[in-house]
Formats: C-alpha cells, sequence, structure tokens
C-alpha cells in the first residue's frame, strides 16, 4: 500500500495509514485478533515504513503507531494455520527483523500510542519506539516463553536499558507477569501515561510539536537517541561530535568534515 493523504479504508486492510500535516499516523487494523500481527500485516507494515523512510523530502515529521479497537497489539498471531511451520516462522520473522531495522532508521521520531495490551511482539514494537505514550491502565508483557518462543525483537535489550535487569526478568520469567503502564512510567519504560483512552490524541499532539523542527536536525536526534544507548561514555560522545558536524553541515548547507575531527 503506498502513502496517501487518507489511505483507503478497506475492511480487509490490516493496516491503515492517515497523514495530517507533517504527522503520519499508522493504525493496525485487526481488532478481532487484539491486532495480531500475521504475516501478511508484517510484510505490509514493513513496505509502508520502506515507503516513509525513502521519501526524499516528504518524509513525515513524525510518526504515530497506535492499534484500534482499544488495543495496541497482542503481538505475533500464534492461531495463523502455519504457527507451527518453522520455515514459513522463518518468514515472519525476516519481516519482523525488517519492521524492527526500518523503525531504527526512520530519520524521523516515532511514537507508540498504547491502549489495552501491549503483549509479546506488541511490547516490542512499542519499545522499537522513541517515546511511549500510554493509558495509565494498558498492560505490558512477554508471554514468549509460555507459547514456545523467546523474545526476538529486542523487547529484553530495551527493558535492561530503560527500566533494568529486574523489570526485564519479571516480564520475561513469570508466567503471565503484565505490568501496567503507570508502573512502567514509574521505572522508565513509559515516557507519558494519559487517563485511558486518550493516549492517540496525546501522541498525536507531541508528534505535532517535534515536527515542527528542522527535519534535518530531527534526523540527527534521533540517530543520535538511537545510537548511543548501548556505547560506553567515550564511543558516545565520538557519536554525538559526529552528529553535532552532520545537524551543522545540514545547518549552514556546507560539507561535512573529515570523520577524525575534534569537537
Amino acid at each position: 500500500m503506498t502513502l496517501s493523504e487518507t489511505a483507503p479504508a478497506a475492511e480487509q486492510d490490516p493496516l491503515l495509514v492517515e497523514r495530517s500535516g507533517r504527522v503520519v499516523t499508522l493504525t493496525l487494523r485487526r481488532p478481532h485478533r487484539r491486532n495480531a500481527m500475521s504475516t501478511a500485516m508484517l510484510e505490509q507494515l514493513a513496505s509502508i515504513l520502506s515507503d516513509l523512510t525513502g521519501r526524499q523530502g516528504t518524509a513525515p515529521g513524525a510518526l504515530v503507531l497506535t492499534g484500534a479497537g482499544g488495543t495496541f497489539s497482542s503481538g505475533a498471531d500464534t492461531g495463523e494455520p502455519d504457527w507451527h511451520d518453522l520455515s514459513r516462522r522463518a518468514v515472519r520473522r525476516a519481516h519482523f527483523r525488517t519492521v524492527f531495522a526500518a523503525l531504527h532508521e526512520a530519520p524521523f521520531p516515532v511514537i507508540a500510542a498504547v491502549e489495552g495490551y501491549a503483549l509479546g511482539g506488541g511490547l516490542e514494537l512499542a519499545l522499537a519506539c522513541d517515546l511511549v505514550v500510554a493509558g495509565e491502565g494498558a498492560l505490558f508483557g512477554l508471554p514468549e516463553l509460555g507459547v514456545g518462543a523467546v523474545p526476538g525483537g529486542g523487547a529484553v535489550h530495551s527493558l535492561l536499558r530503560r527500566a533494568g535487569r529486574g523489570v526485564a526478568a519479571r516480564m520475561l520469567l513469570i508466567p503471565g507477569e503484565r505490568l501496567r503502564a503507570d508502573e512502567l512510567a514509574r521505572l522508565g519504560a513509559v515516557e507519558r501515561t494519559v487517563p485511558d483512552g486518550d493516549a492517540l490524541a496525546e501522541a498525536q499532539a507531541l508528534a505535532a510539536s517535534v515536527a515542527a523542527g528542522d527535519p534535518a536536525l530531527l534526523a540527527a536526534g534521533v540517530r543520535l537517541l538511537r545510537d548511543s544507548g548501548h556505547l560506553d561514555r567515550t564511543a558516545a560522545l565520538g557519536v554525538e561530535n559526529g552528529y553535532w558536524w552532520q545537524a551543522a553541515a545540514a545547518a549552514n548547507r556546507e560539507p561535512s568534515p573529515p570523520s577524525d575531527h575534534r569537537s
């Protein structure tokens, strides 16, 4: 599906893309399955993200990811006929990896608007975003060990980095463990909580504010944010210095200096 001002709303279409100014909202639309991600949905999601990222000069200023029907996503669709076929699951896995890579490489901020459930791959999708806005009663969890899998989209790494080992261990190892958004906000894994039902409006308002910034600076800012978190201080300062020069060069329409420059 290609991006339009408002994508055609077809009942069978698992994704809806809408643009308002410089903000694009992408909605997962399989509410009858709590927006569980099928292979077809993941393939389409990867295509849309590639389309958005590749739009030279017309890329959005910010992207909001959300789910229809009062829930974000319950993760991979384990009810698909091919769930127990390893070769077909490998295909789905490849689409998951493409989606997460596209989010990491997007030259604009990505904000998750979470209501209801964000479980398994749904939690991983939310944590792959730069900011998470959630209804205070939204529930987050990692049920993979109970369905014959382990998380494969970076959720454990994100939880370790954002909230610490204890939270990651609770969500991964304790059967049925679900943490509310307000608890995860206190622990640092959710950036903003709002009354239930208000997450999308809050995320879109936040996205509009963010998107008003200079595109080149936003691109440098999100790259700095995503690339620095796992590095030691010396390496992180080197990355920061590189993006500082990149932003300065873009603002002055001048070539970037050599890679061995000093701050």
